[in-house]
């Protein structure tokens, strides 16, 4: 009898334990081309309103290029945000806690080469931020300390960033 108890009790814990794990995988997640609504409004305000806690990501409106996955918590940024140009090459990583900056943030040129490494602490500017122009060649360098700039702002740009916008669409 305590032989036949054990058997059927092996199957009931594997069923309880698989299911436990499809409960806490699935998370809501959301797909959506670039420019569709979801419920009849604009992604952010989505979010904002229906307080969405998941992941949603983003197709270019060929539908299966990816654009961008971000994580939300109630509503607000929260885990990492990424961003693919429509080639495929990576746009942005970015780490956010409570809808704030947080950690290392990246961006990347159309053509791969990295554009700015910044960091974040509680949301502001925290440490060494650097950025480069579509050639790799270093554009700025300056320190943050708890969002507040120190030392001579290394500039080589002299065109006010012109040529970031004409070739980083």
């Amino acid at each position: 009898m305590d032989r036949l108890m054990v058997a059927a009790t092996i199957p009931t814990k594997f069923v309880i334990l698989f299911t436990s794990l499809l409960l806490f995988s699935c998370q809501n997640k959301i797909i959506v081309a670039e420019n569709n609504l979801i419920d009849g409004m604009e992604i952010s305000r989505y979010v904002r309103v229906t307080e969405f806690s998941g992941t949603i990501t983003t197709t270019y409106n060929d539908g299966t290029t990816l654009k961008s996955k971000r994580k939300y918590k109630k509503g607000k940024k929260d885990g990492h945000h990424q961003g693919w140009w429509e080639n495929g090459n990576k746009k942005y990583s970015f780490q956010f806690g409570s809808d704030m900056s947080v950690g290392e943030h990246f961006q990347w040129h159309q053509n791969g080469n990295l554009f700015t490494h910044k960091q974040f602490k509680n949301g502001l500017e925290d440490g060494e931020q650097k950025a480069w122009d579509v050639n790799g060649d270093l554009m700025y360098k300056y320190i943050y300390n708890e969002g507040r700039k120190y030392g001579i702002q290394g500039s080589v740009v002299c065109n006010g960033g012109k040529d970031l916008v004409d070739n980083n669409d």
